[in-house]
């Protein structure tokens, strides 16, 4: 069992640090706190980042805090066993400092467990998987578990690992032959083509590829989500095609979403260059800019930041002042589960933040339902929003 220092002095301690207004004595209690595990030392360093402090207080600003909170720990209180919390720091409404390291303290300390424990071993998060379609109609199912394998197919050997597959392929084929590559939703995948080029195949998305590039382009069609890290090769153009979009490149880093329920297909460059084209229209971008092909058909550019649209890859999900309805859509995706808006005035709540994308759906919920007024009912893989 924790100790009531823990409970009831850091916290205070650590809005004290931020003030320095600590005395000699409360100065030596937060060291020796500090001193006993990394853990704390994280903790206090983490609290003590002014930008991390201005980021909370606007949040405190938006919504009311303390009943948000105290509405969590009693929802907390139905669903799961509780850790018994002895008592809960008494705190002024008008100070926001200490009321911020309390929040910012049992948010860190106590992982509030939102969903029971039935529901979270229900949905968990997404995984290494696909399935590979061979030209011949052969079907090889991929994922983490599967051991190190070798398969031979004209023209080509497939080496399968536990985290993607790669061709190496004699040249000599001129043969096109084309094989698929499908994550499903709740997967990801890598593959590293036959030039070296290596993609990463986000949930819910497909990529149909020849074994061999033979023509005077490489060219392969995606729908869905995919970053492209491409080997430069000025005779043989890279083209990614959509349907009714492409991106044409030589050498270069650029994410690619294009799934069929989404108004529009975004063309993110990390690095380089490409040329985004859709009928007659067509776009160069340069590093940090993205391609927006609207249901309009017209396209427009825009600068943004990369990391928020290719944080993905890195396993994290990155969101800034995203609407709730935009961030399921993607949350849905990796953990294969269904979304029903009781309300709909909740797709237009913002949220801003990170989460990790192999925690747990529960970790997720419990992330987004402290950022304001909104709630998650989950029965079974059914997710139903609504307002508090």
């Amino acid at each position: 069992m924790k100790s009531m220092k823990t409970y009831t002095e850091i916290p205070s301690l650590l809005s004290k640090a931020f003030l320095g207004t600590l005395s000699e004595e409360e100065e030596r209690a937060l060291q020796q706190w500090r001193d006993e595990s990394p853990e704390n030392e994280q903790l206090y360093e983490s609290e003590m980042n002014t930008e991390y402090i201005v980021q909370k207080s606007h949040e405190v600003a938006r919504v009311n805090i303390v009943n948000g909170y105290m509405n969590v720990l009693l929802k907390r209180k139905r669903n799961v066993r509780v850790r018994r919390v002895r008592r809960i720091v008494s705190i002024a409404a008008g100070v926001v400092l200490p009321l911020l390291a309390v929040v910012l303290w049992y948010g860190t300390r106590e992982r509030i467990e939102d969903v029971s424990e039935q529901v979270a071993s229900v949905i968990r998060h997404g995984g290494v998987k696909a399935e590979l379609v061979l030209a011949d109609g052969t079907t090889r199912i991929l994922g983490s578990e599967v051991t190190d394998s070798l398969l031979v197919q004209q023209g080509a050997n497939i080496v399968v690992q536990n985290q993607g597959v790669s061709y190496c392929v004699d040249s000599s084929v001129v043969e096109e032959r084309y094989n698929t590559l499908r994550v499903p939703r709740g997967g990801e995948y890598s593959i590293t083509l036959s030039d070296g080029t290596i993609v990463y195949l986000n949930s819910e998305s497909e990529l149909r590829y020849p074994v061999n590039f033979v023509g005077r382009d490489r060219r392969v069609y995606l729908s869905g989500e995919a970053y492209f890290d491409v080997v430069q090769d000025e005779a043989h153009p890279f083209i990614v095609d959509m349907g009714n979009s492409s991106v044409r490149v030589l050498g270069t880093s650029f994410d690619v979403r294009a799934y069929a329920d989404e108004d529009e297909v975004l063309t993110t460059l990390v690095q380089g260059s490409v040329k985004f084209s859709a009928g007659k229209e067509f776009v160069t971008l340069e590093p940090g800019k993205q391609a927006v092909l609207g249901k309009s058909g017209s396209i427009e550019t825009r600068e943004v930041d990369t990391y928020l649209y290719t944080a993905w890859k890195e396993g994290v999900f990155a969101f800034k002042r995203q609407r709730l309805e935009e961030i399921m859509k993607v949350v849905a995706r990796w953990y294969d589960v269904n979304i029903f808006w009781e309300n709909v005035s909740q797709k237009e709540v913002t949220f801003t933040g990170k989460m990790k994308r192999y925690d747990d759906f529960s970790k997720v919920v419990e992330v987004l339902e402290m950022t304001g007024n909104t709630e998650f009912v989950i029965k079974e893989n059914n997710i139903f929003i609504r307002e508090k």
